[in-house]
């Protein structure tokens, strides 16, 4: 946990978060949070954290879920974060389609997650569409 500790606060220097939320969160739900290392590396390059969500009822940042729904109607992307070294060599392409096998194992076919704005782009040539931001903005 501390070298993705590290990590969230060098990707996400102005919205740090806790980091007891990917604790919870990888408690709570481990197939779907994957750490990024090279072969035979101790190094961590990137982190994901996704799990089972209700449909654009997005958690507030840095908050504690305390449970899972019993039904959940999306695929949420909490977090993916790169190191530098790493972005751009097709490791999300890859996140993407691990998590599209375990969202299919737990019959999920929707993806959702909150986008900064400078990675919109990059998650609309994934096949993301924007969605209301002033709804989603007022439940973070």
């Amino acid at each position: 946990m501390p070298q993705i500790e590290k990590i969230l606060l060098q990707t996400y220097p102005t919205l740090p978060e806790d980091i007891a939320c990917a604790r919870e969160r990888l408690r709570l739900f481990p197939d779907g949070c994957y750490v990024l290392r090279s072969d035979g590396s101790d190094r961590i390059f990137g982190y994901v954290v996704s799990h089972p969500w209700q449909d654009l009822n997005v958690p507030p940042l840095s908050s504690l879920l305390r449970s899972l729904p019993i039904s959940p109607e999306v695929y949420f992307i909490h977090d993916i974060a790169l190191l530098p070294d790493v972005q751009g060599i097709g490791a999300a392409k890859a996140i993407l389609a691990q998590l599209s096998q375990v969202a299919r194992r737990h019959y999920i076919k929707k993806f959702a997650l909150v986008a900064m704005p400078m990675a919109e782009s990059f998650w609309q040539s994934r096949g993301f569409r924007i969605v209301d931001k002033e709804a989603i903005r007022t439940t973070c």
